[in-house]
């Protein structure tokens, strides 16, 4: 698959605007690097992470070694994967690629995306599972678990708002049925999309408040909370909302890659998903580049050292996808 997408960029990326591809490229990487960074000090609160490590700046080890990816990526690059080889987001091919993952012992998987995931590997239909996951822990179900690997879809149709919008939603479909969930997704890729190509911070927000106006209000209530709040005042927990603000909250006061996943990574609680969703707009505000080489170094997948090239050819795919529409 790599290869074959590897092919097929040769005479596509001259024609790519070269710092746009970039920021195709650090949004990916930008996942994978937030997740590892992020991963060893999941679940542990600010306190523990300033008493163990002082400010946590580096990749260490944790239940995997240094450097170990998790869910985030993971589900992250099966739905690049998916779009990569079909041209399209197709929700069926998907949740194929999801449950081959789930297949593989994955480690990190969140609650509510394993009790999806194990009714489908029974046989049955994925919109049946997710119904009846979302039926039978309802109002508990506006977890981060489709927010943290939905910046491929804006990656895709960042130039057309009404299919990002539409498969956005679709792509938290797949696994959280949740309105919130839905719309936290649509939104964060509302300004992503702004993001890659180009436009301000002020701007991205005010298009995706515009395009968004009809969003559950709580989350056009965090977003306009969040523009004035000090890093004490972030929440950090798996609950989508959180996650959306403190990835929302990171790229508006920073413009530094480094100093932002740091900084969410510090914070505590859910570390590895507020960083992987974080490191997406940071990485598509900075671009590849700003990414720190030591780490883009340590990034893995079990044995599996290929992890960043995977990123980097899947956006650049993306990207000629997209300057395609």
């Amino acid at each position: 698959m790599l290869q074959s997408i590897a092919q097929n960029q040769t005479c596509g990326v001259k024609e790519m605007n070269a710092e746009r591809l970039k920021r195709f490229q650090g949004c990916l990487v930008g996942v994978a690097t937030g997740d590892a960074l992020g991963a060893p000090v999941e679940g542990g609160s600010r306190e523990q992470i300033r008493r163990i490590y002082g400010v946590l700046r580096e990749m260490v080890d944790g239940y995997r070694p240094a450097g170990n990816i998790t869910d985030d990526t993971m589900q992250t690059l099966c739905l690049a994967e998916s779009i990569a080889e079909l041209g399209e987001f197709n929700p069926d091919d998907a949740v194929r690629r999801l449950l081959e993952w789930y297949r593989t012992d994955p480690f990190g998987i969140g609650s509510h995306t394993l009790q999806v995931m194990m009714r489908v590997d029974r046989g049955m239909d994925w919109r049946k599972a997710v119904d009846e996951v979302e039926r039978t822990n309802a109002p508990w179900t506006a977890g981060n678990g489709s927010l943290m690997r939905c910046s491929p879809i804006a990656l895709r149709y960042c130039r057309d708002i009404v299919k990002l919008i539409e498969c956005s939603r679709e792509s938290s479909l797949l696994t959280h049925a949740n309105r919130l969930c839905q719309d936290a997704c649509a939104f964060f890729n509302a300004v992503l999309s702004r993001v890659l190509l180009g436009w301000d911070k002020k701007d991205a927000i005010s298009f995706a408040m515009e395009i968004l106006a009809h969003a559950s209000h709580e989350i056009l209530d965090r977003v306009q909370d969040m523009l004035h709040k000090s890093a004490d005042e972030i929440p950090t927990s798996g609950f989508v909302l959180d996650t959306l603000e403190c990835a929302l909250w990171a790229w508006w006061h920073f413009d530094n890659f480094e100093e932002a996943i740091v900084t969410v990574v510090n914070l505590g609680g859910d570390t590895d998903t507020n960083a992987a969703v974080a490191g997406a707009l940071m990485g598509a505000q900075c671009g590849l580049d700003a990414i720190p080489q030591r780490w883009r170094e340590k990034i893995r997948w079990r044995d599996d050292k290929t992890i960043i090239d995977k990123c980097i050819a899947l956006a650049t795919r993306l990207c000629e996808l997209a300057e395609k529409d």
